[in-house]
């Protein structure tokens, strides 16, 4: 089972890379293609330096940063020119612990026929393992008509219902994956071809991977295949604060991309009736305005809105 990993870098992040490189060339993969999305100088030299002493790896170099989408979609391509049957997806940041491919490998020899694609365990990405848990993989994608994962009724059960009975799975379904973590046959990309690059930033993956769904196939989620964030995202750090406390404080690309690629994802697939999405909408950009009337973000929230109901691609 020969494996090609495909890994996007960007900005000062060579330290992170140097690491998430060197744990996959221990774990005995074939080739890495190293996506270079405009890193800084001195991060770019390194790459270069590193990549040209590993005949393993590769290098695409991008002068300027084209997004997560076109950058994957470029790895993608590479790796499916490579004469390795498989393809796995990791960010620059997620290092897979020792074992983490070999269980892949080992899951896949025995997966059910209709599961195209399996995932390595962030532990930070806790609403992973809760689909598992709960049996549900609609936990990761959120509850029919919500809003950026806003749901009215969800706060209203979250105060007067028990809990879900639980399963003790090492493994099970999704409803849709991040690259992170993303294990599967080349082949699958003739099925559900490569990530929309219009999306830039955000989202990207979780369109490209629905499409899995989508098609009538399967998404599994290997609990013992471990890979650890050795970089936090915005969207994760400080877990105490709420979606509009982070959306507040967050640089304004990345608030605007999040809410319009988002928006434009729910409105393909989670939609089943307006007028309660409409409802959790305006709840959600209530909410939002007390929290942030007098930031810039409340702005950029208001022009993503736009952008994503005239479904408008354009960069930020």
């Amino acid at each position: 089972m020969k494996v090609t990993v495909v890994i996007v870098t960007y900005s000062n992040r060579f330290h992170l890379l140097k690491q998430v490189l060197e744990s996959c060339l221990e774990s005995g993969v074939n080739n890495i293609v190293v996506v270079d999305n405009n890193s800084d100088e001195n991060s770019s030299v390194k790459i270069k330096n590193f990549v040209n002493k590993n005949k393993k790896l590769e290098l695409i170099s991008n002068k300027t940063n084209l997004g997560s989408a076109k950058a994957y979609k470029q790895g993608l391509k590479r790796a499916n020119q490579i004469d390795n049957e498989y393809i796995w997806l990791l960010d620059d940041d997620n290092k897979p612990r020792k074992n983490a491919l070999s269980i892949l490998k080992g899951f896949w020899d025995n997966k059910p026929k209709n599961v195209s694609a399996i995932l390595s365990y962030r532990p930070d990405r806790y609403q992973y393992k809760d689909a598992v848990i709960y049996q549900d993989p609609t936990i990761v994608l959120s509850k029919k008509n919500s809003f950026s994962g806003f749901h009215l009724k969800d706060k209203i059960l979250k105060l007067v219902s028990r809990p879900k009975k639980s399963v003790n799975n090492s493994f099970g379904e999704i409803a849709y994956a991040p690259y992170g973590g993303l294990l599967f046959h080349k082949k699958l990309l003739n099925k559900i071809g490569y990530p929309n690059e219009k999306f830039y930033l955000y989202s990207d993956d979780h369109d490209w991977t629905y499409r899995i769904t989508k098609q009538g196939n399967k998404i599994f989620i290997v609990l013992d295949s471990v890979i650890d964030d050795i970089d936090t995202s915005w969207a994760i750090k400080n877990k105490e604060k709420t979606i509009f406390t982070k959306i507040k404080n967050a640089p304004p690309f990345r608030v605007y991309y999040t809410i319009r690629n988002r928006m434009i994802f729910e409105k393909e697939y989670l939609i089943s009736n307006k007028l309660i999405y409409n409802l959790n909408k305006n709840l959600f950009s209530v909410i939002l305005f007390l929290f942030s009337f007098r930031s810039k973000n409340f702005k950029v929230f208001k022009r993503a809105l736009s952008d994503a109901n005239n479904n408008n691609l354009e960069n930020y």
